[in-house]
Order: structure tokens, then sequence, then C-alpha cells
């Protein structure tokens, strides 16, 4: 009874550790693009560019210049660059990002700072809906014109087959 909850919150401490796949620590600087399948957290320095098919967690000792790309993102620390996350973007109080996101969730905390723009996933699915709309809406104007021609064509075939019916008829 006593104790349970301290032992839950150590087992999920150990948990979240564990899925942490790769960790940059603090006094770490990196150049160059990282790509990690699993998910990474950074307590360093990165320039360059981050690509990850799980979850961020920049720490408050956490510097990025680079661009980055993730599942869900946490940023206790600093990024200068473009972030684009799948699920969610989570900026703590601690944290800063300076730079321009994708995303389908924003989080700010109080204190948290972001200058930049923001583009929701719901405003990129409208765009490419609105563009294929678009397209599709050209591509029928197309074919309407090209059969038009196409009378048009065949009209003018038909009106000088006449003609020549005409001519092999007074010749006869």
């Amino acid at each position: 009874m006593f104790g349970k909850k301290k032992k839950e919150k150590k087992e999920k401490k150990e948990k979240k550790a564990k899925d942490i796949a790769t960790i940059i620590s603090a006094g770490t600087h990196v150049e160059g693009i990282i790509k990690v399948a699993e998910s990474i957290r950074i307590d360093g320095e990165l320039d360059g560019q981050l690509i990850v098919e799980g979850n961020i967690y920049v720490g408050k000792e956490g510097k990025l210049t680079a661009n980055v790309q993730g599942d869900n993102i946490m940023i206790a620390g600093f990024v200068e660059g473009n972030v684009k996350a799948e699920g969610r973007l989570e900026i703590v109080e601690t944290g800063k990002l300076i730079g321009d996101i994708s995303i389908s969730n924003l989080i700010i905390h109080d204190g948290a700072t972001f200058q930049g723009n923001s583009t929701s996933k719901a405003e990129i699915d409208q765009k490419i809906s609105e563009s294929q709309k678009s397209l599709n809406n050209k591509a029928k104007e197309e074919v309407k014109n090209n059969k038009s021609k196409e009378d048009s064509n065949n009209e003018s075939n038909n009106g000088f087959k006449r003609l020549e019916e005409d001519k092999d008829k007074k010749k006869a």
C-alpha cells in the first residue's frame, strides 16, 4: 500500500528511458544529418538535420541549429530551424523554438518561446485537396476542349465528304 506510487513512478521512468534508443549527451557536439529509426534525446548540440521515425526530446541543455522531423517532439532547450511533427509538438516553459513549423497538434507552455510561422496538417491537406481539384478541373476542361476540336474537325470532314459526294453525283 505504502510506496506503491513511488514504485510505479520509478518503473514509468525506467520504461521511458528504455524507449529512447539514441542519446546525445551534454557536452557532445554533432554536425551533419542524423537519421534515427526510434526515439532520440538531445542534451548536447546538433548542427544540421535530424530525421526521426519516433519521438524527439530536446532537453534543457539541448541546442539544435537544424531542421527537425519526427513523430512527437518535446522541446525544453533551444531549437533554431524548421520543425515538422507528424503528431504533437510541445514546447515546455524552458523551451525556445525559432523557425517555421508543420504540425498536427501544438502545445506551448507558459514561459515558452515560439517565433515563426505555423502550418497545421489540416491546412496542408486542404491545400493538396484544392490543388487536386484544380488539376482535375483543368484536365476535364482540356478533354472538353479536345472533344470540341474533334467535333469541329469531324464537321469539317463531313462537309468535305458531302462536297465530294455532290461532285461525284454531278459527274455521273
